[in-house]
């Protein structure tokens, strides 16, 4: 079990206010509206995100078939376990390749667009059964990739076979979502759901939605970074749009109510002090694997809180480490001192720590020690001469020592480079 206060944290961190006191300007606008387009429009010049609605030039090139074939030899030739803690069978893989239905892709055909009417597990394969590295590893579905929230827009570029999974394409990720929980419509408007200008967005870990003015009649939440089209503010709620299916199946928008102090009319501005607020409310939200559970992983959680300003961050870590052209790279060789001094440099709130296959938000430096919130599933530590894992699973303010001793290092050793956000 790992305390309360793990990574030689103190209970004085565990509020927004202390990192705000320590921070040189907490109040100075980061990046003005107009600065946040263009740094998200040089992240889609990467290819690290994407524009949905000019997809249609883009998969004239792209090759859509190849990207599934990869996905499904990649998952094929690795030996999973089923949830009944039994090796995934050739039968089961035979049948997921079916239902991909791989000789009805047609690349050029302009996509469908549609709303996700219900929160929604984005998944690697059309199935909704998972696979394991480990028995009884319940919380690590291999093939979970994602989860899209009420009102994301997506683009559907192919169906499977039996009609019940849609391979669907976001700004920041693409995959295989149940098809009832996205509504159909033309792209127009889809488009003006999409980029209304009056929106609210939504600050909280998750906010409820209802359908009538009471609040009573429970629809379903948004997390935090969550946009939607915004009507009416009056009373402690706010009305706004959500997207719903009609009885043919098809797109239908209706208006429903959250509790006012759940969201913000427009973005917040970009400042260190909104980014502390809006990171440590989610201070000890439950870790979730690509979503599951409704939850977020290392690189969900800072795409949620980023969003909050208006920065669209990439899905994954590996790609949100390349987001910056302000970074400072590390190598296998670089000491522990070096990497200390460099983010020392960086600045707090809008710097990112990335290692292999996690990322981190910089919050500060206390006594000459850098510390940073991130979410995580735990870390490792040198026992009697045995590896102990130590698990975490939610979101933490740790110093980089964590796994310090262990065979992969501290989060300190593994780190590989920072990246501002400016």
């Amino acid at each position: 079990m790992v305390p309360s206060l793990a990574g030689h944290s103190s209970r004085m961190m565990k509020t927004a206010g202390f990192w705000i006191s320590r921070h040189p300007s907490p109040d100075a606008v980061i990046m003005d509206p107009d600065a946040i387009d263009q740094f998200n429009a040089n992240i889609r010049g990467h290819q690290l995100t994407k524009d949905i609605f000019t997809l249609i030039q883009d998969l004239k090139t792209e090759t859509l078939l190849d990207d599934l074939e990869k996905t499904l030899a990649d998952i094929m030739s690795k030996e999973y376990y089923t949830a009944a803690g039994v090796r995934s069978t050739q039968d089961f893989m035979d049948n997921v390749k079916a239902n991909m239905n791989l000789s009805g892709v047609v690349i050029g055909v302009a996509p469908r667009y549609g709303l996700v009417v219900h929160y929604t597990a984005q998944r690697f394969l059309p199935t909704g059964e998972g696979l394991y590295e480990q028995k009884n590893d319940d919380d690590f579905d291999q093939l979970q990739n994602s989860a899209l929230d009420v009102g994301t827009p997506v683009a559907v570029v192919h169906t499977s076979a039996d009609g019940l999974w849609y391979y669907a394409l976001t700004a920041i990720s693409d995959g295989w979502v149940a098809a009832r929980d996205i509504a159909l419509g033309d792209e127009t408007q889809v488009k003006q759901f999409a980029e209304d200008k009056d929106y609210a967005v939504v600050i909280k870990p998750k906010a409820d939605i209802f359908l009538n003015e009471s609040m009573t009649d429970y629809y379903d939440y948004a997390r935090m970074g969550m946009r939607l089209p915004l009507s009416g503010v009056d009373a402690g709620r706010v009305t706004i749009n959500v997207p719903v299916m009609d009885a043919d199946g098809t797109l239908a928008v209706k208006e429903a109510y959250m509790n006012a102090e759940d969201v913000n009319t427009g973005l917040l501005a970009f400042t260190a002090r909104n980014i502390y607020k809006q990171a440590l409310m989610m201070l000890n939200e439950p870790y979730g694997w690509g979503d599951m559970y409704g939850e977020q992983d290392c690189s969900r959680f800072l795409q949620m809180v980023f969003a909050t300003v208006g920065i669209n961050l990439p899905r994954d870590s590996k790609d949100q480490a390349q987001v910056s052209n302000s970074a400072v790279d590390f190598d296998e060789k670089t000491g522990d001192d070096v990497k200390i001094a460099a983010i020392t440099k960086s600045s707090a709130a809008n710097t990112l720590l990335a290692l292999n296959g996690h990322i981190m938000l910089y919050l500060g430096m206390v006594d000459g020690i850098p510390y940073a919130i991130h979410d995580t599933t735990g870390f490792k530590r040198m026992e009697d001469q045995k590896e102990v894992v130590y698990a975490i699973d939610r979101v933490i303010i740790s110093d980089l020592s964590l796994g310090q001793g262990s065979l992969k290092g501290s989060l300190l050793r593994r780190l590989t480079r920072t990246v501002t956000i400016d």
